[in-house]
């Protein structure tokens, strides 16, 4: 009987201990973020494109969805563009400029409201041609063909991640260590909104007397291409995998970060271009600390960026007999 129960035991452990990691992988426990490492979600309509066709007077659409997976909302139908490639526009009886739209207006992120259920975000339908006309090949074949017809969205996006800075009074710990409010040297909770790129980790430790660094890690951690802020997502080298970082400590003096390009400051904020290699990139800062009593300081890191995925499809066209 003894060991059963402690074999029970056991396998409740095991399954807390599961459970404790699911969620720390989706989030941090109590965050008002609703997490995770998508931004929109991209797909077909059941149906919108049939997987053969006729060689000859078969019309037929294609309609792709898109739904916001993370929290950011992207504001304006501008800033989300999807085409259809693969195909020429004049093979199928239409111009290049049916296959392009923009989303049809705001596309909200998902959200948790004050009892922490997460509201779902918003799903918008985009249908080809724009024109409203239809698309049929227009050309006599032998046999069959097979296409692979690609929708490619880009848009814009961004991520907020929180975390804090142990602020004390006696930096250099000469007045002993007990009784501190927090500690400056080790690695902080960083509170990701959900978003294909994250901040992955920070750490904080003493400068000097007067003085904390801190340095976090970006990392591209969804399955698309990360490209240069309103770079409509191009695809020269100097605009891919670049991600535009802002850095809010929240103090207003003597914030200085290298790792950026074309970086600026004012008061407690420093920001410019982080280009990632193999979708990473540290970003080391140093912050100057004058306080009279110790305290945490809530910094807020903001990471923007265009962002392009896809998805494909094949589509068989059959020569009509005869």
């Amino acid at each position: 009987m003894r060991k059963a129960i402690l074999i029970t035991f056991v396998a409740f452990l095991l399954i807390f201990a599961a459970g404790c990691n699911k969620q720390d992988k989706q989030g941090v426990v109590g965050s008002k973020f609703v997490g995770g490492t998508e931004g929109l979600s991209i797909s077909f309509a059941p149906g919108s494109i049939p997987d053969k066709i006729l060689d000859k007077d078969q019309p037929f659409g294609i309609s792709v969805v898109l739904t916001n997976k993370g929290d950011h909302t992207i504001e304006n139908g501008a800033d989300a563009t999807v085409k259809i490639t693969g195909i020429d526009p004049a093979d199928f009886g239409v111009s290049a400029g049916d296959l392009v739209q923009d989303s049809p207006g705001t596309i909200r992120g998902a959200q948790k409201d004050v009892q922490g259920a997460v509201i779902q975000g918003e799903t918008v339908s985009l249908d080809f041609p724009a024109s409203g006309a239809s698309l049929a090949h227009q050309k006599t074949i032998a046999g069959s063909v097979t296409y692979n017809v690609r929708a490619d969205v880009c848009y814009k996006y961004g991520t907020v991640a929180n975390t804090k800075l142990c602020v004390l009074e006696d930096i250099l710990g000469t007045r002993g260590s007990s009784g501190k409010l927090c500690q400056i040297n080790e690695d902080k909770v960083v509170d990701n909104s959900g978003a294909p790129v994250q901040v992955a980790s920070f750490r904080e430790s003493v400068s000097s007397a007067n003085k904390v660094s801190f340095v976090f890690k970006i990392k591209h951690m969804g399955t698309g291409t990360v490209h240069e802020m309103g770079s409509e997502c191009a695809k020269e080298f100097q605009q891919k995998d670049k991600v535009h970082v802002k850095v809010d400590t929240g103090i207003s003096d003597g914030l200085t970060c290298s790792g950026l390009q074309d970086s600026a400051a004012s008061g407690s904020v420093y920001e410019g271009n982080a280009q990632l290699l193999n979708g990473e990139r540290e970003i080391r800062c140093t912050q100057n600390i004058n306080s009279p009593t110790d305290l945490e300081k809530l910094v807020i890191i903001e990471l923007t960026y265009d962002y392009d995925q896809h998805i494909e499809k094949r589509l068989e066209v059959q020569h009509v007999g005869g």
